[in-house]
Parts: C-alpha cells; structure tokens; sequence
C-alpha cells in the first residue's frame, strides 16, 4: 500500500472501531452490540482453541475446492463461449436463470442432492462461475484482430493460435474476474455452511453460537471469515501480478 494512503486507512479503522464502541455503550446489551474489546479477547480464545484449527482448515478446504472447480468450468465453458457467438447464445439461459437464483434457494435445493458438506461447494462454484466465464469469454473476445490475421499468415492451428494469442490476450480479464470471484467464494462457502451446517467449518460455528445467543461469538467468527477474505485477496492478487509479469517478460518495479 502506498505509504500516503496508511494515514486515511488508519483513521477510518479507528472511526469505526470508536462507532462500534459508542453503539454497544449506547445499546447497552452484549447480546446486541458486543464491544469490540470482549470480541478481539474472544477471537483470540477462539483462535487458541484446539477445534480451530480443523474449523478453519475445513472451510479453507472447501473454499478452495470450489474456487479450483470453477476455474476449470469457466475456461471449459467460456473459451468456446468467446470463440463461438452460437455457443454463448445457448449458454446464455443457463447464466442468467443460475444469476437470478437466490444463494439461499439454490443451498436448500442442494441440500435435497447432496450431502451436508459439499453443498456449500456447489452453490459456491455456481455463483461464481457465471462471473468467471464471462470474463474469459470478453477477453477471448478482446484478443488483437492483427495478430489474429497474424496467426493466419502463418497457419497457425486452432491449438497453437489459442495457446499462444488468445489466451494470453485473455489472462489480464480472467484475473480481473477471479479476484472477485475469489472474494465471493468464501461468502457463499460460510453462507452454505451457516444452513447446511456440516461438522466443521465457520459457518457451522457461527450457527452453533447463534442458537446458543453467543453474539460475541459470532462476531469473532465473522471477523475471522473477513480476515481469511482480505488475507487470501491479497495473496492471489500477489500471484497474478507476478504470473502477468512473467507473461509479459517484463521485471517487478
């Protein structure tokens, strides 16, 4: 982060803590508004505990399963979606109907097909595979007409013109939608868990503390969640930018 920028983040982290702080003085009731002191010494009880460990790994687990599922999806589905107006014209329906759905309806309807701890990773390879499709289907799409015309030239095959032009052109639109994707993916991996509930994972743990009131609980829980989201954003966004600079054969500023 750009050291000008630490200054503002810092002082909107503090704004907020002092408003979390003034909403649980003025509410005056734990089971409400919990003050954030009482949740950073529960999160690090939570975080000592012998269970968090599997609880996490769990949901670390399942997370990444779907995220890995539907990368491979969404480049099966959006590269002849790209190439292929016919083709993304049928795909179509099946995008929008998938968009439109509800993530709670699409968690109980699993829940009729599938066992209690994969459920979460097909909603969440649902939801997130429209988003990634249709980035790799624009940046198939966006691929220059030069060096398309360029291939041709040289008779190029449909293989090698895909390996070395249009998947390249194609890679900056995938990152852009795999980062969101990535983000998505564990909201509606703890979402699937809070209403599957599995045996582990931090949705399981956050309706175990909810239907026994433990509302300090449930915001360790949560806080835990944001950091795993901002923890493994950052990391991927880490990956792609050294992947693009190799792609690209350029060097790290």
């Amino acid at each position: 982060m750009n050291r000008i920028h630490v200054v503002p983040v810092l002082l909107s982290c503090i704004l907020l803590v002092v408003v979390w702080q003034l909403g649980a003085f003025l509410v005056g009731s734990p089971l409400i508004i919990p003050y954030p002191l009482d949740v950073l010494s529960d999160a690090l009880a939570l975080a000592g505990g012998s269970d968090f460990p599997v609880m996490l790994g769990t949901t670390i687990i399942r997370g990444l399963a779907a995220f890995f599922i539907s990368v491979a999806l969404s480049f099966l589905v959006g590269i002849p979606a790209g190439m292929s107006v016919g083709f993304e014209t049928a795909i179509r329906p099946w995008m929008a109907v998938i968009r439109a759905t509800p993530v709670v309806s699409l968690i109980l309807i699993a829940l009729f097909w599938f066992g209690s701890s994969f459920v979460p990773v097909f909603v969440s390879v649902l939801m997130t595979m429209p988003v990634m499709t249709e980035s790799i289907m624009r940046g198939i799409r966006s691929t220059d007409s030069d060096l398309l015309a360029m291939s041709r030239i040289y008779r190029f095959g449909t293989v090698k013109r895909l390996r070395y032009i249009r998947v390249p052109s194609m890679l900056p639109y995938f990152f852009s939608g795999a980062g969101s994707s990535l983000g998505l993916t564990w909201k509606v991996v703890i979402a699937g868990e809070i209403i599957a509930f599995p045996h582990h994972g931090i949705g399981t743990a956050m309706q175990t503390a909810k239907v026994h009131l433990e509302t300090g609980r449930v915001f360790s829980l949560t806080l835990v969640a944001i950091l795993l989201c901002l923890l493994t954003e950052k990391l991927f966004a880490l990956v792609t930018k050294n992947t693009s600079i190799r792609i690209s054969g350029g060097t790290p500023s």
